[in-house]
């Protein structure tokens, strides 16, 4: 009896050893990035872009051809038409923008464009600028963290996109402060796996995200902040995790991860 007693108290020990969570973040799993993407086809305007190829696309007529044209394309899954209403919304939700800026521009100074959801990125901006009526084309790859993640813990980075964020003439969050950061999280129900993703790799996803080129590393190296990705298991954990870390020394902003 008192061998089997012992078993169970250390095989009981055992689980709870398993369970624990780490003492530390995790690092990025190791899995491949991926091939999949958006873009935002943009029409031409009347007296905006006089060399746009194939005039301006300002009538439905215009705009249905281009729609066809895109579905035609085998990396293209859907298409969704954004008026400039739309367009003015999302800009003025964009909180990686200044709120002079987005206080700013009004609703004619949007384009209007198709959202395209592909399958694969490719050469689809060269496929897309060729078709008449299309001024600009704007690709995003699909981050490394969607469907891998539920939430986004934005660190403040070594220069704050919007100088009238918590990040402002403060610099990057340093070692405690991410320490004090984690230990919050990993206290939380609720909260699963916790990645942090230091600089190098958040720069990659960036570049990837933003179709970039490598040109524009140092563009983005002083930008692009580290985040913690936390894997979520119950549902009102987003709203406690923004409660709990969104106010804490070098958090920038806490935020549903990107799709």
């Amino acid at each position: 009896m008192v061998v089997v007693v012992v078993l169970l108290a250390l095989a009981g020990a055992g689980v709870w050893a398993l369970r624990r969570p780490p003492a530390g973040p995790l690092p990025p799993p190791d899995a491949p990035w991926p091939r999949s993407g958006e873009a935002s086809v943009f029409l031409c305007r009347t007296g905006l872009l006089d060399d746009c190829r194939g005039g301006a696309a300002e009538s439905g007529a215009r705009h249905a051809e281009i729609e066809r044209a895109l579905r035609s394309l085998p990396e293209v899954s859907a298409v969704r038409f954004k008026s400039q209403a739309q367009a003015l919304l999302d800009f003025k939700g964009n909180k990686t923008l200044s709120v002079t800026l987005r206080d700013t521009v009004r609703e004619s100074d949007m384009p209007e464009s198709f959202e395209v959801t592909l399958t694969t990125v490719g050469d689809f901006r060269q496929k897309a600028e060729a078709v008449p009526g299309v001024s600009d084309v704007h690709v995003r790859g699909t981050s490394f963290w969607a469907g891998r993640t539920d939430v986004a813990v934005r660190l403040c980075g070594q220069r704050p996109v919007d100088e009238d964020s918590r990040c402002a003439e403060r610099g990057a969050a340093i070692a405690e402060e991410k320490a004090a950061v984690f230990q919050a999280l990993r206290t939380m129900e609720g909260v699963g796996d916790i990645y942090l993703e230091e600089h190098a790799h958040a720069v990659k996803d960036a570049l990837w995200v933003t179709s970039g080129s490598s040109e524009d590393v140092t563009k983005l190296d002083q930008y692009v902040p580290e985040s913690f990705h936390l894997v979520l298991d119950a549902p009102d954990a987003a709203e406690r995790v923004k409660r709990v870390v969104g106010g804490l020394p070098g958090v920038r902003s806490v935020d549903k991860e990107l799709g």
